[in-house]
């Protein structure tokens, strides 16, 4: 019997929203001068978890020392300048809003992201005039799940808020951790190579490069096309 798609289940940057450098803007305001890192390491070696993994990365490989108290401070000079710098410059990835909202008209959809809430409700609150606010039955971020991505919990989580089975789930991610964990949540998933290339989301069942090569009939052949 042909697997039929009941629920999409979106990641949020590099997705839905450009922000990968506003985060790194952000961090980069957060943790001061003596993070040395470039934005190239930022996005190969820092991106598809939380914050906490990113600046961790990135203190790790700055040689920063810091403990629970500096980063909790970190965090909190990073979702202030997030919320300026999303609110200065938030961009959909092309053809992301074309699509959520395509997909919205037919099945519930849900957000699995490694942001905060915060960073979410800022970027929706700009992102398109704020017209993404309410489509999503289900939003899980880092602050909801005590493992983020690529653990599971993300999207399992995500499914479960929409009472749809994670096997009746299409995700869409665009990094390694957010296939793997798609994929070990029990979902089919598409890689967005924006950033990653192929190979690196060799998990994913499909690929594509942008939102605007895929239509929602588009997503409901894929889905249906295996097993």
């Amino acid at each position: 019997m042909t697997a039929k798609l009941k629920g999409v289940v979106f990641d949020m940057d590099g997705v839905i929203i450009e922000s990968e450098h506003t985060h790194y803007s952000a961090i980069c305001e957060a943790m001061g001068e003596r993070m040395n890192q470039t934005y190239e390491t930022f996005l190969t070696k820092c991106t598809g978890g939380d914050e906490r993994f990113a600046m961790g990365r990135l203190a790790e490989f700055s040689g920063i020392e810091y403990d629970e108290s500096l980063f909790q401070e970190w965090s909190k000079k990073k979702a202030v300048a997030y919320q300026r710098l999303v609110g200065e410059s938030a961009t959909a990835m092309p053809g992301a809003i074309e699509l959520v909202c395509s997909v919205a008209e037919k099945f519930p959809i849900g957000l699995a992201t490694g942001s905060r809430r915060s960073d979410v409700e800022a970027a929706f609150s700009t992102l398109a005039g704020g017209k993404l606010n309410g489509l999503f039955q289900s939003i899980v971020t880092s602050d909801d799940v005590a493992k983020t991505k690529p653990d599971p919990a993300t999207y399992a989580k995500a499914a479960e808020g929409m009472g749809i089975s994670p096997s009746a789930c299409l995700a869409i991610d665009d990094s390694p951790n957010g296939v793997s964990s798609a994929k070990n949540a029990g979902m089919k998933v598409l890689g967005i190579t924006a950033i990653h290339n192929a190979s690196s989301l060799k998990d994913a069942n499909w690929y594509l490069h942008s939102l605007e090569e895929v239509s929602l009939r588009d997503l409901i052949n894929l889905f249906e096309c295996v097993s």
